[in-house]
């Protein structure tokens, strides 16, 4: 047995390139608390990541840049839980080990298609937020075991850190829109579309100040995403009324601001925690074979679509004075993240690690 990690029990493995860094990067906070309790290591197999993580944490890291140099870590230790935080191909290599519990925890909870892949059977359990995330992977999968799916709330959402707010006699709009996507129908990104006007409007009106946190993938599928994006960033770097945040804690992004504007995507079911009021841009229609059909989540946005886009400041008018969506939003904050007070997933997150653990041992014994 390797001495090092003798105390280790839980491994969090990574494997993504810095383009993916935002998946384990939302995860920092949650699992420093849970290395206070149960020491964890993290295994990269991208050098990038491996020092990314090493300047940016005081986790233990190892760079198991090959499969035999995985194989035998897992070989010469008796881990007893690995976590993951993507579906990445390299996962089934982790996979293999047959002494410990694979634990898939995501990296945000929406109503993609891609969210609830049949990849999800390849995992010992599944931590999800609540009853939506249950329901998605229920309805869509079949011969699926739904006692392996262990809701723990959104433990990202128990870390805010205070950054200064830029502006203090302005409302600050926030617009983050989603990246192109893996394929056309996973492709919600209204940068194209409605990207540049949108933010000329806003950056042009008196009363506004305009934040843009495109998603850290934008432009790496289609040119044309790519071309828009880095031009809205141009022009906002050089307004006064507005500001590109793509490294502060998203969480604290939100807490900034007055009104969102998203995509179809994951951080427009954590801006539900804020209760402040929210757009989303309707491109359903892109969903190829398939019926193009609502989510859930547009019950607690106003719709902002072709027939009235060129209206999109009326909407941000109307959508901080009347907040129309404040009722129903309510109802499905808690379908979607629950009922939790500030550090109650964070518990419930090391509580159900610390009990899988145990029933780790008592498997391999």
């Amino acid at each position: 047995m390797d001495s090092r990690y003798a105390d280790v029990n839980v491994v969090v493995y990574f494997a993504g390139n810095m383009g993916n860094i935002y998946q384990i990067e939302q995860w920092i906070k949650p699992l420093e608390q849970l290395n206070i309790v149960e020491k964890i290591l993290v295994v990269t197999r991208d050098i990038h990541i491996y020092e990314w993580i090493e300047s940016n944490t005081q986790f233990q890291l190892v760079y198991a840049k090959t499969m035999s140099r995985l194989l035998k870590l897992y070989e010469n230790n008796h881990f007893r839980c690995i976590l993951y935080v993507n579906n990445s191909c390299l996962n089934f290599q982790s996979l293999s080990n047959n002494t410990a519990l694979h634990v898939h925890i995501n990296h945000g909870e929406s109503e993609k298609t891609s969210t609830f892949s049949n990849r999800a059977k390849a995992y010992d359990f599944i931590f999800i937020v609540s009853d939506a995330a249950y329901k998605k992977y229920s309805d869509n999968l079949i011969n699926i075991d739904m006692d392996k799916f262990i809701k723990v709330g959104r433990p990202q959402i128990d870390f805010i850190e205070p950054i200064e707010r830029p502006t203090n006699n302005k409302k600050i709009i926030l617009y983050a829109p989603t990246w192109e996507g893996t394929h056309y129908s996973m492709n919600y990104t209204s940068l194209p579309d409605y990207g540049l006007d949108f933010v000329k409007k806003i950056l042009a009106h008196k009363n506004y100040y305009l934040i843009y946190r495109p998603h850290p993938n934008t432009g790496s599928r289609d040119e044309l995403t790519r071309q828009i994006d880095k031009q809205i960033k141009c022009i906002v770097n050089k307004s006064h009324s507005g500001k590109v945040m793509t490294s502060e804690n998203i969480n604290s992004v939100f807490e900034l601001s007055d009104l969102a504007i998203f995509d179809n995507s994951a951080v427009t079911v954590d801006f539900l925690a804020f209760e402040k009021p929210m757009m989303i841009t309707d491109f359903f229609y892109r969903q190829e074979g398939q019926v193009a059909a609502k989510p859930k989540i547009i019950k607690a946005c106003q719709i902002i679509d072709d027939d009235n886009k060129d209206n999109i400041l009326s909407l941000i008018e109307q959508g901080l004075s009347e907040d129309p969506k404040a009722v129903p939003r309510k109802a499905i904050k808690k379908y979607f993240l629950g009922n939790y007070a500030r550090g109650e997933s964070t518990e419930m997150f090391i509580t159900q690690i610390q009990k899988l653990i145990k029933l780790a041992n008592e498997l391999v014994r």
